[in-house]
């Protein structure tokens, strides 16, 4: 930075911080006027000042009505979500708004990312265990990305649905304190992660959450009693991916940065699940380029520089839930630190069952038995 641009940036923050102090003189409504005239002016001392807010207070709790009830963009609504305490009346009406403004796309992804982490603490609306449903057909597999996708061709597959996103921190960790599972997540039960997809976890781990999840999903009468929540094959995972035309990302056949998370975004980890609409699957599926690579059942072989149930697709054997522990399981989808040629709907990956990582996570199926 030149000592000219050094120079500008403090006499910014000096800036911030005196209009901050404006707004703890005035009114709520004289604070809301100030706002809605010069959002680009005042979002910035907004922010400061409302770090400064007991949340819960009659203040802040009248600032927070007021500020979710203009248009304003998302720094204001992370604004008025600092104000909030969880689950309280005013939370409910931020993180509503939160949720349309993230479904809305187009901000800058470090907006989206605060938005986030926003909505998770205050308790995010959204059912983030919504499925979508994929059609039966014949669908467009591998490619030219990388010889262990090759060749493209084509494989059948049957009706089944998905989770919209992948399996998220709050659910997860419903199934970690009901079973005493051992999770060795550092992060996972932070409340402004609860929104972010699950990780640090094992393909059994995964398939463990399935089978907890079938039972209670009966019970609840939420799926019947002849179907099951599975992890997802590999080809279903592509084909809710690409989708019947077959694209390359979920969105389309060019790699557009602001659509996904991946090593572009500069996140270098997971997020909330959703911030990034424009790269939503054709058939509804979020998340699935970047983000967290996510396991499938389907088999890899011993080699991770060379898959042994190699594409085309075959009916070898390769979705056998039974296998030595040094075969590795197919992840797909890339993740947070992805380039473009692993960020997409194309390319294979692969670990053995036992691993983990904070970028390796996973999203359901549901099927009948088989």
């Amino acid at each position: 930075m030149e000592l000219g641009e050094a120079a500008s940036s403090s006499f910014a923050w000096v800036r911030d911080y005196r209009r901050a102090a404006e707004l703890k003189a005035m009114s709520v409504d004289e604070i809301v006027r100030k706002v809605t005239t010069g959002p680009e002016v005042w979002s910035g001392p907004l922010s400061l000042y409302c770090r400064s807010v007991v949340p819960g207070t009659q203040r802040a709790q009248a600032l927070a009505r007021a500020l979710a009830a203009i248009d304003c963009g998302l720094s204001v609504l992370i604004s008025a979500g600092v104000l909030c305490a969880r689950l309280s009346e005013e939370a409910e009406i931020v993180t509503e708004r939160l949720a349309e403004a993230i479904a809305a796309g187009g901000a800058p992804a470090r907006l989206r990312r605060s938005a986030g982490e926003t909505l998770a603490r205050l308790g995010d609306p959204r059912d983030l265990r919504e499925l979508v449903a994929v059609t039966a057909g014949t669908y467009d597999m591998g490619g030219e990305i990388h010889p262990n996708s090759e060749p493209a061709h084509s494989a059948p597959v049957g009706s089944f649905r998905i989770g919209r996103y992948p399996v998220v921190n709050s659910d997860y960790s419903r199934f970690i304190e009901e079973t005493g599972r051992n999770w060795s997540s550092m992060s996972g039960r932070q409340p402004e992660r609860a929104s972010h997809p699950a990780t640090d976890l094992t393909w059994h781990d995964a398939r463990a959450y399935c089978q907890w999840l079938t039972e209670r999903w009966r019970r609840e009468s939420r799926i019947g009693e002849d179907e099951v929540v599975r992890l997802p094959m590999e080809r279903e995972w592509e084909a809710a991916a690409r989708g019947q035309q077959g694209k390359f990302y979920p969105w389309g056949n060019d790699w557009e940065p602001e659509h996904a998370n991946g090593e572009e975004t500069g996140f270098n980890d997971i997020c909330t699940v959703g911030l990034f609409p424009e790269g939503r699957s054709d058939f509804g599926c979020d998340d699935m380029a970047g983000q967290a690579w996510e396991w499938c059942t389907t088999l890899w072989g011993p080699d991770m520089t060379k898959p042994d149930f190699a594409f085309p697709w075959a009916g070898d054997g390769r979705e056998a839930l039974e296998a030595p522990g040094n075969i590795r399981r197919v992840l797909r989808g890339g993740c947070f630190s992805s380039p473009d040629w692993k960020a997409n709907g194309v390319y294979r990956g692969s670990l053995e069952p036992a691993g983990s990582w904070r970028g390796n996570g996973f999203r359901i199926v549901v099927s009948s038995e088989r």
